[in-house]
């Protein structure tokens, strides 16, 4: 069971639905299929080093979009993926609160509340 969750993803051609992973361990965005990529109009913006799961580090092109997340439209890097699953990251779900239904993997991102208290 794998957590999923939908986002639109914005390039400069046209708009795209996707399923995405939830990935705890991407500290980045959005890690999209370079097919998907092409079809967006996706624009690079530069290059950073990143390092995988397995340790190994390398440099990877980084395109900008935008990505319609939760009733909000946010501007985003996005790395490419040779994989065919598209990856959410945890900068995406920054400032939210995310919990997971079992069975079935399905994620329920909410906005968090500001308050100036504790919770209890």
């Amino acid at each position: 069971m794998t957590p999923i969750a939908q986002a639109e993803v914005v390039g400069n051609r046209k708009t795209i639905a996707i399923t995405a992973i939830v990935d705890t361990g991407f500290d980045g965005d959005l890690c999209l299929t370079t097919r998907l990529a092409v079809q967006l109009g996706l624009e690079l913006v530069g290059q950073q080093l990143i390092e995988l799961a397995d340790g190994t580090k390398r440099d990877e092109l980084v395109f900008a979009g935008s990505v319609r997340f939760l009733s909000e439209t946010r501007a985003v890097e996005i790395l490419l993926t040779n994989s065919e699953d598209a990856l959410l990251g945890t900068r995406l779900l920054d400032h939210h609160r995310v919990s997971i239904e079992f069975p079935g993997g399905r994620v329920k991102p909410r906005q968090r509340r500001e308050s100036g208290g504790k919770r209890s």
